[in-house]
């Protein structure tokens, strides 16, 4: 797969995942989606602002990576070509 393909999909894969992933927890599908461990000892916990508070935080950790990724990318279509990875370079 060519290196600016690859990037793109990284830095689209990582944005989408993490606008989920910063905004789910604090919407009613977080709720529903954890109304089948809330009467198990882990409800409490999962419901809980900390783990939601943790869960964005990931998102908002993903979308500096898929920032990250645009702006290496951005770089390449100017010009500056990507930098060598893997193990060929």
């Amino acid at each position: 797969m060519p290196a600016r393909i690859r990037t793109a999909l990284l830095a689209y894969v990582y944005g989408v995942l993490g606008a989920f992933l910063l905004a789910a927890p604090w919407s009613p599908l977080w709720d529903y989606a954890t109304l089948s461990v809330a009467q198990y000892a882990l409800g409490p916990w999962v419901r809980s602002g900390w783990v939601r508070g943790a869960v964005s935080g990931l998102g908002a950790l993903d979308l500096w990576v898929a920032l990250q990724e645009a702006g290496i990318l951005w770089q390449s279509l100017r010009g500056g070509g990507l930098p060598p990875s893997g193990p060929e370079g």
